[in-house]
């Protein structure tokens, strides 16, 4: 289920190195049974994990606001400061909705 008024959004993450994965997906669960993560408001659409070393994925969310997107990030950096390398969040669309605005230009 969608959340009301949502954007969409594209995240790219990466973990720090020092993390070990069995470390990470520790982490991930705790935040989950704690329910600090996901924020209150999103809607994660797909998560998804490298497969090489699991140490860089992406997320597709839906979101109100920033506000709830900045939640959603530092939720994971609570429970581990450091938890990620880099994390690159920007709203998203479906490319078959961008090539329709771009062949409408």
């Amino acid at each position: 289920m969608g959340v009301v008024n949502a954007m969409l959004f594209l995240g790219y993450w990466e973990l720090d190195e020092k993390i070990a994965p069995k470390e990470a997906a520790k982490i991930v669960t705790e935040a989950l049974e704690k329910g600090l993560w996901p924020a209150e408001g999103i809607n994660i659409i797909g998560y998804y994990s490298s497969v090489d070393v699991p140490t860089w994925g992406v997320m597709i969310f839906e979101a109100e606001n920033p506000e709830q997107v900045m939640k959603n990030i530092v939720a994971l950096r609570q429970i581990k400061p450091n938890y990620f390398k880099k994390v690159r969040v920007s709203p998203a669309m479906k490319a078959e909705e961008a090539i329709s605005i771009l062949m409408g230009m």
